[in-house]
């Protein structure tokens, strides 16, 4: 980390001192030292890491499923002119359906475990169908009808050609996506009321306004989401 952002992050710290000092209500805003222990507390609690592991496979199985399912569906929809005219809507609708739709529904389908990982399939699906279709339309023309000189299939152009051609916007999305949809996950865990999770936490520490609780918990995401988007950032450079 620079010096610029120890910088910011001091400051920020600085300011919230100033604003909870003010406001001097724990209840509203609990002082630094109050979300410090509490984090403590939480950090090395028995149940952090399964709580953190439950929130994390629920939200990224929903990533996967919609990545797969996004990458195959703009492939579909770059070789059929017709499937992309009907997917179409299909995305612009699912791009515009507020997510308290998608919990509720899912919760209703799927029960209060299933919700948190359909709805961040939904969430993310449309982000990752325009990004891969909209690579796939950007590949240089004169390279594909190169590669139309070669008796390949289908299945090896794809493999060999384009998937090797859209990989940096891959994992671009993926990296724009992997905090969004655990995010995503654990708003869709407080909505459902889970039984185990981040967002049960949140929803428990709200209850019982634990809001030194909140405020730790919010630090614990934001940490969790950064190393997400660090991790995907090396795996990129290292390619």
């Amino acid at each position: 980390m620079n010096k610029n952002k120890i910088l910011a992050v001091i400051s920020i710290v600085i300011v919230y001192s100033l604003i909870s000092y003010l406001v001097d209500k724990a209840y509203i805003l609990p002082g630094i030292f109050d979300i410090v222990l509490a984090l403590k507390n939480i950090v090395f609690s028995t149940g952090f890491l399964p709580i953190v592991l439950t929130t994390l496979i629920r939200s990224l199985t929903g990533l996967l499923i919609s990545f797969v399912l996004a990458l195959f569906l703009s492939l579909v929809s770059y070789f059929n002119r017709r499937f992309s005219e009907f997917m179409e809507p299909v995305y612009v609708m699912l791009k515009t359906i507020p997510n308290i739709t998608y919990i509720i529904v899912a919760l209703l389908w799927l029960g209060r475990n299933g919700s948190a990982i359909l709805v961040s399939s939904l969430v993310v699906f449309p982000i990752f169908y325009n990004s891969f279709l909209g690579a796939l339309r950007n590949i240089d023309e004169n390279l594909i009808n190169a590669t139309r000189l070669y008796n390949c299939s289908l299945i090896y152009k794809i493999r060999k050609i384009y998937l090797p051609l859209i990989k940096p916007q891959i994992l671009t999305s993926l990296s724009n996506c992997c905090s969004l949809g655990f995010k995503v996950s654990i708003m869709a865990e407080i909505l459902s009321q889970v039984r185990s999770g981040i967002g049960r936490e949140l929803y428990f520490a709200k209850a019982n306004l634990l809001m030194a609780d909140i405020f730790a918990w919010t630090i614990i995401i934001i940490a969790i989401s950064y190393l997400m988007d660090r991790l995907i950032f090396s795996f990129n450079k290292r390619q």
